[in-house]
């Protein structure tokens, strides 16, 4: 999905002389998307520099620029990111960088932080196209990769353009993208840098579909590139996949080496490398376990430390590991340490039936029955929970984004998972296996949502600067949160709303086992609504589209009002369209979570007929000893009367002589 284009307009016209206070807000978006990122480049500068010309004209705007104002504002840009501020981190910075005057400080050291910062800004807010344009401009400068004392300025901004054009070809998959960004890096560039490219290079044609492209690749990644352990991995994952177990071992072995890791990779690497290393140690686990290697694979499982997110993960196929060896004992030891781990986490279910099966396999027949038993009792009505919430859209989202952000999905509003207890829906939420596709949707749906706000923002403060150019005075009615005729999103949201409201109501009834003829009304008015919102975005109005153009302040206000109607209105369909595919994404993680359960609940019944066969086999062995004049060791037991007695009681053992005057009732003679 091509993401749209927004203007940091906004904040540079309030910081003009004209503005009575600087009011920094979303900036609208003036362009079509862009196909390029030379072409998105292109629309977000002309049209910066637009406005700039259009107030000089009426001699509103800042007429010079001061190499002190470049590295102030690149300082404030670096404050307003770390709080989180993109949005006015762009204004600022890009207020500097198309000034008309900023052609005079490009070359010097301010100059090219200002481009990075305005490039990384802009990626940090998902709009990738025109960081690209920003970014490039770094790396295409003259003399950057021409010899020289190493440390010079226009390297090293040129060496963090790359690293962040890395990092968007990586983020946005767009690896095509990202070749022609990085074309013009030379192959006498250094060793890190042609690590970087020759990683991104690796990704793009593993995505392609051409895995031995991919290994040459990732091999000429070396240590001093920080995604060295992720090529070398992603080597042996190759390696693996087409079946040379033993060179991907090789290849994995060198990021799981504890030696390693504790010496030279972490000082080239970045906070990424320990998951990749954690990776590895799992994947040399899983290729030791299909040898039947189990001694081996327990050690590299034990490899993985203590404080690391795949420990539980790592226990668990250990137990497996030490239960096919037949190591019970040692299985039994594993599933104890990670229940006293404490967590919750997603092989639960299955860690569960194991534990059972190892003390079936430990003739604890007793302990296996108990285990077995909970758990049906616990996941059968977390499978039909699965079930029930894959029927409703609205809850399936809801349950979907409380598991990928960790919150409490059983909280407020619980209604709308069917009434089902906290537990239960906690249970779900722990269990399921999200696709990575849901991420990439969930991040692009963020960004749509952040510029639809944004946009909304952006036309009320352009009705404002309209209203103060014609009356020199006054300001928008705070009652007015939208502009007349450009209210597609509110539309969009007031239905998404209804909807869910209506999935609540028939939520709430059908917990409490109300009659159909109650449920039927809502169910008729819920898909009504579902229709209504099927039917897409309305198109904009006919006088947004026809807006007349011109160079002028006001025309440049009425052309960007125009614009921002016209892209929430197309904001609004994309969104609907991630709207869906997450909904699918997330149903089909719930159907493989109702097959999963339902299988091993299948296991289950059947480990209780084998916990209730084996108790009936202890039973007859007992029998047949005591036949043969052998009592089993509790019956032994109950003959010691020693073992029955309290603290503070004593046992004076028969010694075998008996004294007269113990005797009662009786006459001695």
């Amino acid at each position: 999905m091509k993401r749209f284009v927004p203007l940091a307009l906004l904040p540079l016209l309030a910081s003009t002389s004209w503005a009575q206070e600087p009011r920094p807000k979303e900036p609208p978006a003036s362009a079509a998307p862009a196909r390029t990122a030379s072409d998105a480049g292109k629309v977000f500068a002309e049209a910066l520099r637009a406005y700039h010309a259009a107030l000089l004209a009426r001699r509103l705007g800042q007429p010079d620029l001061r190499r002190e104002e470049v590295g102030a504002r690149v300082a404030e840009t670096e404050r307003l990111m770390a709080a989180g501020r993109l949005d006015e981190a762009i204004a600022r910075i890009a207020d500097v960088v198309e000034h008309p005057q900023f052609d005079l400080f490009a070359d010097s050291d301010e100059g090219r932080a200002a481009v990075f910062r305005l490039g990384d800004a802009l990626a940090s807010a998902g709009i990738y196209e025109p960081s690209r344009a920003y970014l490039r401009r770094l790396i295409e400068a003259k003399g950057t990769w021409d010899a020289g004392p190493p440390g010079r300025s226009v390297e090293v901004w040129a060496r963090r353009a790359v690293r962040r054009l890395v990092d968007v070809a990586v983020e946005s998959e767009e690896y095509a993208e990202g070749a022609r960004d990085l074309a013009s890096v030379p192959a006498s560039a250094p060793e890190e840098v042609r690590g970087e490219v020759a990683y991104m290079n690796g990704r793009g044609a593993e995505a392609a579909g051409n895995p031995e492209a991919a290994l040459a690749a990732y091999g000429s990644v070396t240590q001093r590139c920080r995604f060295w352990a992720q090529a070398t991995y992603l080597s042996g994952l190759i390696d693996v996949e087409k079946g040379r177990l033993a060179d991907g071992e090789k290849l994995l072995c060198k990021v799981a080496d504890p030696k390693r890791s504790a010496s030279t990779t972490p000082l080239f690497a970045d906070e990424r490398f320990f998951a990749v290393r954690d990776l590895a140690r799992l994947g040399l686990g899983r290729i030791a376990h299909e040898q039947f290697r189990n001694d081996d694979a327990r050690y590299y499982y034990y490899l993985v430390p203590s404080d690391s997110n795949r420990l539980a993960e790592a226990l668990y196929e250990a137990a497996t590991t030490r239960y096919e060896k037949k190591d019970y004992e040692g299985a039994r030891q594993l599933l104890d340490e990670l229940a006293g781990l404490g967590i919750r986490h997603r092989y639960e279910d299955e860690a569960w039936v194991l534990s059972a099966w190892v003390d079936l396999a430990r003739c604890r027949y007793a302990e296996a029955d108990r285990a077995v038993v909970g758990f049906i009792q616990r996941y059968e009505p977390v499978r039909d929970a699965a079930r029930r919430i894959g029927q409703s859209d609205t809850a399936t989202q809801r349950l979907l984004a409380a598991a990928h952000t960790g919150t409490d999905a059983s909280g407020p509003g619980g209604a709308e998972l069917g009434g089902m207890s906290p537990e239960v829906v906690r249970a779900v939420a722990v269990l399921l296996r999200v696709d990575p596709a849901y991420d990439r949707a969930l991040h692009e749906r963020a960004v749509l949502d952040r510029e639809a706000s944004g946009l909304v923002n952006a036309a009320g403060a352009i009705g404002d600067m309209q209203r103060v150019l014609a009356t020199n005075g006054g300001v928008r009615p705070a009652a007015e949160l939208m502009p007349a005729g450009a209210d597609v999103a509110e539309k969009a949201r007031v239905v998404r709303d209804a909807i869910g409201g209506a999935e609540r109501q028939i939520a709430d009834l059908e917990a409490a086992h109300a009659a159909d003829s109650r449920i039927a009304p809502l169910r008729q008015e819920l898909a009504g609504l579902e229709a209504r919102a099927a039917q897409g975005a309305v198109a904009p109005p006919a006088a947004a589209r026809g807006a007349a153009a011109g160079t002028d302040l006001p025309d440049l206000l009425r052309a960007d009002e125009a614009q921002s109607a016209e892209l929430r209105s197309r904001v609004s369909a994309e969104r609907d369209v991630l709207a869906r595919a997450e909904t699918a994404l997330a149903k089909d993680a719930l159907h493989r979570l109702d097959l999963r359960l339902s299988r091993l609940l299948r296991r289950a019944r059947l480990g209780r007929i084998e916990t209730i066969l084996g108790r009936k086999r202890a039973l007859e062995v007992e029998v047949e000893a005591i036949r043969l004049g052998y009592l089993p060791q509790d019956a032994v037991d109950s003959l010691d009367a020693a073992r029955f007695l309290e603290d503070n009681e004593e046992y004076w053992p028969f010694e075998g002589d008996d004294w007269p005057d113990e005797y009662v009732g009786s006459e001695v003679k």
